[in-house]
């Protein structure tokens, strides 16, 4: 076995719904404008209007014979942008010294690919037994994000941190080596086990607390407060993973940033999600 593997996820931030919405209407906004570009002088890409220009294409989506309702948003010539990263965020894992919860982690990651499901909890409104949840990443939420703390995710059952399920069972026990042999530092990857011994499931989370050696003077003065949120989690969850590569690095900062509360407030549920995932 090699001693690492690289697990990925595309991650989304934000309203999936609106933007979708909102691309909808670029969609429709645009094919008025090509039907009608030559016949007023007017660039044949929403992107190359100016200020009269799209005051010229309102008036003609408005005296469309097909205008929806739906699709009579605001007429941009910036296209929307989505929500979701394009970067992957790459993930080392630790095979050789957490074999058990990599694979538990690896097997999740692949999902639909081995046809997991759970052997405790079906799908909402469906009474068969053949229509239990699928073990599985994609679309899940990340259910708690702190800024320069932690991003959390992996109830896989309900998303909002008060349960789980690995491909063992419900729970599994803690592997020393994770608990022992690695320090927490900005990308770290570890189980979340609601501070319990052995009570690892489907649910982990990734470090945001900036390293030490960051340049930035303001943050240089909040080293002791850094080290007090690192003591919070060396020791007590199972590191078995770290993302290393720069542009994975930078896409967690990102992310970091685009958390809108303070370090003591927690936003839950629907703003962030893993859009797809797998191994590399």
């Amino acid at each position: 076995m090699s001693e690492t593997q690289t697990g990925w996820m595309k991650i989304g931030y934000g309203d999936m719904d609106q933007y979708e919405l909102e691309l909808k209407q670029w969609e429709y906004n645009q094919s008025i404008l090509e039907q009608n570009y030559q016949i007023y002088g007017l660039p044949s890409k929403l992107e190359d209007l100016n200020e009269e220009q799209i005051e010229i294409l309102k008036d003609l989506i408005k005296h469309s014979s097909s205008s929806s309702s739906s699709l009579m948003g605001e007429v941009k010539n910036k296209k929307p942008i989505s929500p979701i990263f394009e970067d992957k965020l790459e993930i080392e894992l630790f095979v050789k010294e957490c074999p058990i919860t990599c694979k538990n982690f690896i097997e999740l990651l692949k999902g639909e690919e081995t046809g997991r499901k759970s052997k405790f909890f079906k799908n909402s409104n469906e009474n068969s037994n053949s229509n239990f949840k699928e073990l599985k990443y994609k679309g899940n939420k990340f259910h708690r994000l702190i800024k320069n703390f932690i991003i959390q995710g992996g109830d896989i059952i309900k998303e909002n941190g008060t349960s789980g399920e690995s491909i063992y069972g419900l729970k599994f026990n803690d592997e020393k080596n994770g608990l022992n042999k690695f320090k927490f530092n900005f990308g770290t990857l570890a189980m979340s086990s609601n501070n319990s011994k052995n009570s690892n499931s489907s649910q982990f989370f990734i470090c945001l607390i900036s390293n030490s050696n960051d340049n930035d003077s303001e943050l240089i003065k909040k080293e002791k407060e850094k080290e007090k949120k690192f003591n919070k989690l060396n020791g007590k969850y199972v590191i078995f993973g770290q993302i290393k590569n720069e542009k994975s690095l930078n896409l967690l900062k990102k992310l970091n940033e685009l958390i809108e509360c303070n370090e003591k407030e927690e936003i839950v549920n629907g703003i962030c999600w893993i859009e797809n995932c797998g191994v590399l």
